[in-house]
């Protein structure tokens, strides 16, 4: 148990440190889309609800880092956390300000399910899905 822990620290503290260095453009903050501006964005929206006890999450992670890096300048990446009350009540408000809040409240106790959003449609979502292959299609589907 002790061993599990740590691993999830250390994960989620790599993915931390990898966020960081992505381009600004790569994870937009939710402060970026008030109300005016989500219909100007243009570009299609990854949504991704996961938590650090998730183990499916934990095998999504390095999947959605690459990922990340290497689509960050053509989709926005939006975290929405459901490890405790606490950033589950901060998923909310962020998604709420999204425009996000029925798919949030659909899907939160779905961890490690990822969203690609054109506007406000859905036009894939998965979860539990290793395969980096289903979310290169998704992706380039969707910024088409």
């Amino acid at each position: 148990m002790k061993l599990s822990k740590y691993l999830t620290i250390s994960l989620s503290i790599a993915m931390l440190l990898t966020i960081s260095t992505l381009s600004s453009s790569a994870i937009t903050p939710a402060s970026d889309y008030g109300s005016n501006t989500v219909a100007k964005k243009s570009k299609p929206r990854v949504v991704i609800i996961k938590a650090e006890w998730c183990s499916a999450c934990q095998k999504v992670d390095p999947i959605m880092m690459g990922l990340m890096k290497e689509y960050g300048d053509k989709l926005d990446f939006i975290m929405l956390d459901v490890t405790s009350e606490e950033s589950t009540a901060q998923a909310a408000a962020k998604a709420k300000s999204l425009g996000l809040s029925s798919f949030f409240e659909a899907n939160k106790k779905m961890t490690s399910t990822v969203a690609v959003f054109k506007g406000k449609k859905s036009v894939f979502k998965t979860a539990k899905n290793f395969n980096r292959d289903d979310y290169v299609r998704a992706f380039e589907k969707a910024i088409k």
